[in-house]
């Protein structure tokens, strides 16, 4: 059996690009190339290594362990001399795709892959706002934030930081309706949040145990949205601290009373964390969601979940 290093790089730069026309674009080739590639080393093997599938290319078993090998070829191939330092510091290169929640990629994933980008020309990324579970096989992303840890024995997770969920509201909407006192007051007032019929993480399920006995919600897929709801007085929002303030002007309605707190996972395939530009990218977030989080003042009697 004889397999072409080319056919390898080539399989590389697909798991990195996730389709052919990205490992194309990186490679300087076209996208026609890269797929007689990737035939030719599945013919010297005798085995599928790649599958389709949502977001792109996805390694078979075999493919995983014939990327491997393609990494060893890549990383001595990336120790050899360069002619000047810009040359070695744009060695890393690939797609990374990053799925995360709405804020938190905006505050932290955002910033994050910026600062990869700005050490590593060669690194390009996506980042998608998503509030779900992690599917059971994985995401489709190469890296997954979101508030439920992930069970699935083929990831990777990491904890990353635990927030605060707790009750604000703008001045001129308690003006008019009055300051709750006690949980039972909150019975007469909106909670503004997620859309309960969209809600597909269970960890977010909070407004019944915090308006017992509630009107209608008031809801948005977008916190954001809820956000801008809630300072425009529509109702009282159930935000995350860490987004409330950059909302100074709100006021936090039943500090000691009710709050929650949740999590925040970083998980990945491991293959996927093999990869040189992914593990950047990981460890720029976890970087980045020390320096927000760790500005936030202390959670005002949260109850843990």
């Amino acid at each position: 059996m004889t397999v072409d290093p080319g056919d390898l790089t080539a399989l590389l730069a697909v798991v990195r690009g996730r389709t052919f026309t990205a490992a194309a674009t990186s490679l300087g080739v076209n996208h026609t190339t890269v797929a007689r590639r990737i035939r030719s080393l599945e013919q010297a093997l005798g085995e599928r290594l790649l599958v389709a599938a949502p977001g792109g290319w996805e390694l078979t078993a075999t493919g995983r362990e014939v990327l491997a090998t393609a990494e060893a070829i890549q990383t001595a191939l990336d120790h050899l001399p360069h002619g000047s330092s810009r040359a070695s510091r744009q060695q890393l290169r690939g797609l990374v795709r990053v799925n995360s929640t709405e804020v938190f990629g905006i505050k932290v994933v955002a910033p994050a892959l910026t600062t990869v980008r700005r050490e590593h020309p060669g690194i390009s990324f996506e980042l998608a706002s998503v509030t779900r579970p992690t599917p059971a096989y994985g995401a489709a992303a190469d890296l997954d934030v979101g508030v439920t840890r992930p069970s699935s024995p083929r990831l990777q997770v990491k904890r990353l930081v635990d927030y605060e969920l707790a009750l604000f509201a703008a001045p001129s909407y308690l003006a008019e309706n009055g300051e709750p006192s006690s949980l039972a007051d909150l019975a007469q007032h909106n909670p503004v949040y997620y859309v309960e019929s969209m809600l597909q993480v269970a960890d977010l399920d909070l407004v019944d145990r915090l308006f017992p006995r509630r009107a209608e919600v008031l809801g948005a897929t977008s916190v954001l949205a809820q956000l801008e709801m809630t300072r425009r007085g529509a109702g009282i929002g159930l935000l995350p601290v860490f987004l409330a303030v950059d909302a100074p002007e709100l006021v936090r309605v039943l500090p000691h009373a009710t709050s929650a707190s949740l999590t925040f996972w970083l998980s990945a395939r491991t293959e996927n964390l093999r990869r040189a530009e992914v593990a950047a990218v990981a460890a720029s977030i976890e970087a980045q969601c020390h320096r927000v989080f760790g500005s936030l003042p202390a959670p005002a009697g949260a109850t843990r979940r």
